[in-house]
């Protein structure tokens, strides 16, 4: 599976984490390239970037480089995470201070052939003062969870709330390190500022037995050097070998270190000599970005300190510039709104009830406050709130009602007179939400995205995680100018859904729902592989703006693709690679209002195209509306349907006999299809009258049948 499994590169040594040091941030790099054409091309554009920048920075003439500080946020996410102590965490601060500014006090063991190269970082780090929010904090937090986490793509669980981890703070002010369990052994895996990864994915991730120089560590790992390398990484250097397993065809990027072939684990006296360099004063073995034991860790040279710098000025110069350092004022009565819960999005009704979530920012307990709403600056409707919210705590507050007519509206919330005071913060008092309501649709429905509007009038789109979505193409379509898109090439996230929802459409009363549309995709790996996890297309029925759904399609790899083999670029259908797809929704609608959802669920493969959508109505027989029942063709020449225009409760069973009164088939009530009927094949039983046996719990019911060649 391209997405969820890679090969770990081996190691020659013990893999224990007391034997050696094990770095995921190579081996996910590497393994992101390779499944996906567009984040090498992100890799590959990062590490270009890097080399040209570390170029023009050397240009600057400072000795020492401006001196910064840098709010640090710690997650801690361990079954019991007040097992990683605040003086713990304290320790790995002053560990960082002293590494990042060549203070530290084993850096005279480095040889006297590389003192004068040392390279001085000159930041130190600070535990976040504030929150995002602007919150006093101790930079500090801990959630409780028994998963072990796994680096492949980073370790991206640990770092998110719904999967057992903590969300990451705003990673352009604060640099978030993750400490955790790490699975086989690893001590760390970075996710470096600018390479491709999610905004919010960027940061550390530290096994929590490598974390400080105090506490539950091990004697190997105890003075902090994990997090200096592992944020070595984060700020754009490589492994000092270069990770090119040995074959001195690469190297680390950076002038002033030694070509080195493979890692050092363990220490090592001076000086070590290996094939790629091997004559004195051999490879820096004692370099940050090595693996040696951290007792044997002693140095960044000035030119990974030039690599750094560009990154940190370039790349994330947001950090120079973060407040998080600085503590916030603090004030009695500061009541805040945080978010509007609802509305938000599609609506499927006329009458609201916003619900919005009360935040207490202040020192004293919040016992009432003032909440008014507009919408489109409209009337004002004002909500006097009363109970006793601690500080630093959140509630929601349902707001009066109001109803809406159709159209697009901007919800304006805010808050006044927290505890019958003024509001020590005003700037925090407001918050914002946008919804629609869209005139009802009635079927049929056509939409072949031939308008630039996008989604289109009605339409709406689902993005949970904002990343990758469906989009309109231009001169992409099925005998069209244009057609709907999802880039699963590029979507580097599994198992993410995306919905393109339709309308709400009223059948008005007729029998039977048909969706038809057109559908181009393609795959990324061979379509015959076992056991691979594809792309996904689904529909989605609701009934009640999508607080529920019933599927009513679903098909991925080989039962979805158009473009029969493997592609490894973006796949773009040529006019024989559509196909025409048809649902019956008759079921899910049962005749009421509806909408309908096309699902995409991602999984790295490739693009899927959907196009000149079609939902249309159909009454049954009129004769099935007036009997209830209906037996078809009659004459028949062997295959015989028995259809019901509402399948009845008591019915038990339906059998077919001869003219003679002998049994030839049955079928229980298990035997109706979603259409609502039954299939007999009688191709191999002689012509002649045979009878139609409806048996209900109390009663039965006979229909003559003519069987005929």
């Amino acid at each position: 599976m391209r997405k969820l499994f890679f090969i770990l590169l081996t190691f020659l040594t013990v893999s224990t984490l007391q034997a050696q040091r094990k770095c995921g941030t190579s081996e996910v790099l590497q393994q992101m390239a390779a499944e996906s054409p567009v984040m090498a091309a992100r890799i590959q554009t990062w590490q270009t970037k890097l080399l040209r920048g570390q170029v023009q920075q050397q240009l600057k003439t400072e000795a020492v480089p401006q001196a910064v500080t840098i709010p640090v946020v710690i997650h801690i996410v361990l079954d019991n995470p007040a097992s990683v102590t605040d003086a713990q965490v304290q320790s790995q601060i002053a560990a960082l201070n002293l590494d990042y500014t060549a203070t530290n006090t084993d850096i005279s063991r480095v040889p006297a052939v590389w003192q004068s190269i040392i390279g001085n970082m000159n930041i130190n780090f600070c535990l976040a003062q504030r929150t995002p929010d602007g919150e006093p904090t101790n930079g500090i937090v801990r959630v409780t969870s028994n998963r072990t986490f796994d680096i492949t793509n980073g370790a991206p669980d640990v770092k998110y709330d719904d999967t057992g981890g903590s969300n990451a703070w705003d990673t352009r002010k604060y640099l978030n390190i993750w400490v955790t369990k790490l699975a086989s052994g690893y001590l760390g895996v970075a996710a470096p500022v600018g390479s491709g990864f999610q905004p919010e994915q960027e940061g550390v991730v530290i096994a929590y037995n490598a974390f400080g120089t105090i506490g539950n560590i091990s004697p190997t790992y105890n003075k902090g050097r994990t997090v200096t390398h592992e944020v070595g990484h984060y700020f754009g250097l490589k492994h000092i070998w270069g990770d090119d397993n040995g074959d001195c065809s690469d190297d680390d990027g950076i002038a002033d270190t030694p070509l080195q072939g493979t890692s050092s684990f363990g220490c090592f006296t001076f000086p070590k000599t290996d094939r790629c360099t091997p004559a004195a004063p051999g490879i820096m073995f004692m370099n940050y970005m090595d693996y040696s034991d951290d007792a044997c860790m002693q140095l960044f040279t000035a030119g990974q300190v030039t690599r750094m710098r560009f990154v940190l000025e370039n790349i994330i110069s947001t950090l120079i510039t973060s407040d998080g350092c600085t503590p916030p004022v603090v004030y009695p009565n500061n009541a805040s709104l945080l978010q509007v819960l609802s509305p938000a999005g599609k609506l499927c009704n006329t009458g609201i009830a916003p619900v919005v979530t009360l935040r207490n920012k202040g020192t004293a307990p919040l016992t009432s406050v003032n909440i008014n709403y507009q919408l489109n600056g409209g009337s004002l409707h004002t909500y006097s709130w009363t109970g006793n919210l601690a500080p630093l705590t959140t509630t929601t507050v349902t707001l009066p009602s109001a109803n809406i007519t159709i159209g697009n509206y901007n919800l304006k919330a805010y808050t006044q007179l927290p505890n019958g005071q003024p509001d020590g913060d005003p700037a925090n008092d407001t918050t914002t939400g946008r919804f629609n309501y869209d005139a009802e649709v009635i079927l049929p429905l056509t939409e072949g995205f031939e308008n630039d509007s996008f989604p289109p009038p009605g339409w709406a789109i689902r993005n949970p995680d904002r990343s990758f979505t469906w989009e309109r193409i231009r001169d992409v379509g099925s005998a069209s100018k244009a057609s709907a898109l999802i880039r699963n090439l590029g979507y580097n996230t599994n198992f993410q859904q995306d919905d393109l929802l339709s309308p709400v459409l009223d059948p008005q009363g007729h029998d039977s729902v048909f969706l038809f549309f057109d559908v181009a995709a393609a795959v990324y790996t061979d379509p015959s592989t076992a056991g691979n996890i594809w792309d996904t297309l689904q529909i989605h029925v609701s009934s009640d703006c999508m607080n529920s759904t019933e599927m009513v399609y679903q098909k991925w790899g080989p039962n979805l693709i158009t473009h029969k083999t493997a592609i490894q670029t973006e796949f773009v259908p040529t006019a024989s690679e559509w196909r025409r797809d048809s649902v019956d929704l008759t079921a899910a609608v049962h005749k009421g209002k509806f909408q309908v959802a096309f699902r995409n669920i991602s999984n790295s493969e490739n693009n899927i195209y959907i196009d000149n959508i079609k939902i249309v109505t159909k009454d049954v027989n009129e004769d099935l509306r007036k009997q209830g029942v209906l037996v078809n063709p009659n004459p028949s020449t062997g295959i015989v349907w028995v259809t019901f225009y509402q399948v009845p409760e008591d019915l038990e069973r339906v059998a077919i006999y001869n003219a003679a009164g002998q049994l030839i088939t049955s079928q229980p009530p298990t035997g109706i299809n979603r259409a609502n009927r039954m299939t007999f094949n009688l191709v191999n039983e002689p012509n002649g009258v045979y009878f139609v046996k409806l048996i209900y719990r109390n009663r039965a019911n006979t229909i003559k049948l003519m069987k005929v060649r």
